[in-house]
């Protein structure tokens, strides 16, 4: 949240846009905290105070972590969880919101939600130096601790979002810029990368990337580091390349320095800017005799790269066949743990479901050589 930023007036916005209708022109964003923010990474937890840290009181046993953001001169902040009694949940987090050290400065933020696992804080407001003056970001964490689990963790989420009317080519939508990888910048990509929503994209969230693809048109964009506005411009002469994948594919999705893109292929053939890419997801739809509605999906991680080079074809095989693969472990009990997992030509994990839902766990019948044994069980998802 940028303190210096003043409305710009109706005569200005018209004199930039008459000096050139191609220039890019700062479209100005509000920011909104929210408790529950689409992003996620875990922090390291300590029980070991760090140096030259300022400390409240604290009433138990604390632990430490430190967030890491590009926007502090240090690198990042500290913080502390506590307990507001001597046992219970961890219900207090302390945090150096200044970046000068002291954790106790502020009063400590409480929680606005808890059960018996699990802790969630309202969003903590830290402050940044910014070019133009302060920056201000809120950061949303959740304290975990499971049973069986040796040690607590902290997931931390941005506390906070940019969002507003953005015009494309003449049509106002309305966008919404989130900090996905939570490290308190907007404007990160290609592969660790932040998301855009932007109003009537059936697709949801796409990753940022140099170009953003709305209603079938291709638009550069241009995000501030701390989000407050974007820029937006018509692409021109965009450059695409051929992709191949098999052809019962319904839908491929790809990610990369030209942004996300959804694709349903034409007789096994897609096109995409020109560019590096990875792999993410790709969908199969099909009936079965009695009409059911069946999808296969296979999902690639960070794993499958490839590149989309003008007048070649990128041919990707992925897909079908599907790999069934059966492992089993001895326990240190004596007790015969199996596994069965399914996997694509480029080692996609592969879901299966049936009208939305997924079908019965397949069945393993194990029986002895002699006759003597024999069972049946039948495999559970996760």
């Amino acid at each position: 949240l940028r303190t210096c930023c003043l409305p710009l007036t109706v005569a200005f916005i018209a004199a930039a846009a008459a000096t050139s209708s191609h220039a890019q022109k700062e479209q100005w964003l509000q920011y909104h905290t929210t408790r529950e923010g689409n992003g996620y990474r875990w922090l390291d937890l300590t029980a070991t105070p760090p140096t030259n840290l300022s400390l409240p009181k604290f009433n138990s046993k604390p632990y430490f972590a430190r967030w890491v953001s590009p926007l502090d001169s240090a690198g990042g902040r500290w913080l502390a969880l506590d307990r507001s009694r001597s046992s219970g949940q961890y219900d207090r987090l302390y945090i150096d919101t200044k970046g000068d050290g002291k954790l106790d400065a502020q009063p400590s933020v409480s929680t606005w939600r808890s059960d018996q696992y699990s802790s969630y804080f309202e969003p903590a407001k830290v402050v940044f130096k910014g070019e133009d003056g302060p920056v201000t970001y809120h950061l949303a964490l959740r304290f975990m601790k499971y049973d069986g689990d040796r040690e607590p963790r902290v997931l931390a989420s941005p506390g906070g979002v940019y969002s507003g009317e953005v015009d494309f080519g003449g049509k106002k939508k309305h966008i919404e810029l989130i900090d996905a990888n939570v490290n308190g910048t907007f404007n990160d990509m290609p592969f660790d990368a932040d998301r855009v929503q932007v109003e009537g994209d059936k697709n949801g969230e796409r990753y940022l990337g140099k170009l953003l693809e709305v209603d079938g048109e291709f638009y550069r964009v241009e995000v501030a580091r701390d989000g407050a506005f974007i820029k937006v411009q018509k692409a021109e002469n965009v450059v695409l390349g051929k992709v191949r994948v098999p052809e019962g594919l319904s839908q491929f999705v790809a990610w990369g320095e030209n942004g996300q893109f959804y694709r349903k292929p034409l007789k096994g053939e897609l096109t995409l800017p020109v560019g590096s890419y990875r792999g993410q997801e790709w969908t199969i739809d099909r009936k079965d005799p009695k009409g059911a509605a069946w999808q296969l999906s296979g999902s690639f991680g960070e794993t499958f790269a490839f590149e989309v080079v003008e007048g070649k074809t990128a041919n990707l095989e992925i897909g079908e066949p599907i790999r069934a693969s059966l492992t089993a472990r001895e326990n240190p009990g004596g007790e015969i743990y199996f596994g069965l997992e399914f996997a694509g030509r480029a080692g996609e994990s592969i879901q299966i479901l049936k009208g939305g839902q997924r079908p019965p766990g397949p069945k393993l019948a194990l029986a002895s050589l002699d006759g003597t044994y024999r069972a049946t069980n039948t495999f559970e998802f996760g």
